[in-house]
């Protein structure tokens, strides 16, 4: 599709696949790459270098306007899948009549609970409850394409369907 995004539509959050949790705002993982620092003959100084698909810790954020049930089941110490399932607003500058497009986006995870802040109790306000979680599994698909797969705990970390930790493949 031509165009560009413009807005994130929204999110709605499930957990199972069924239960819906409701609209939130996410803080999605910040991906960084476990290094090793190389020295010695041949270098002019230290090279900090990536790991191929080896990541730190990562962690997301939700948060909710209030607190629910479904919403607080999430601190329950097992892990959790969630699906997040959203709309982009495209804009399309090559359309004669200048269309609005959509994109779909979809965020399944594998996280298990490390906080949950209940929020502020004050009459007509949001609480504005958060949890955050540590991400074992991360998986982004735009127009239910496949972009990114992160799999802690089976060895994949795959961009564009090439897996970077695959022995019998890029390794």
């Amino acid at each position: 599709m031509n165009g560009f995004p413009v807005s994130l539509k929204g999110f709605s959050l499930y957990m199972n696949a069924l239960q819906e949790i409701g609209t939130v705002d996410i803080e999605l993982p910040n991906i960084q790459f476990m290094t090793d620092t190389i020295t010695g003959s041949g270098i002019g100084g230290e090279l900090e270098v990536p790991i191929a698909g080896l990541t730190k810790s990562m962690t997301m954020k939700i948060k909710k306007r209030a607190v629910n049930k479904q919403f607080t089941t999430l601190i329950a110490p097992i892990i959790h899948q969630l699906a997040f399932r959203g709309k982009i607003q495209m804009a399309d500058p090559g359309s004669a009549i200048g269309k609005v497009k959509e994109r779909t986006i979809r965020i399944m995870a594998k996280v298990m609970p490390k906080s949950k802040n209940l929020g502020k109790a004050e009459t007509a306000k949001a609480m504005d409850t958060e949890a955050e979680f540590e991400v074992i599994s991360i998986r982004i698909f735009v127009d239910e394409i496949e972009n990114l797969h992160v799999d802690k705990l089976n060895n994949i970390f795959a961009v564009d369907g090439v897996n970077y930790l695959d022995e019998d493949g890029f390794l």
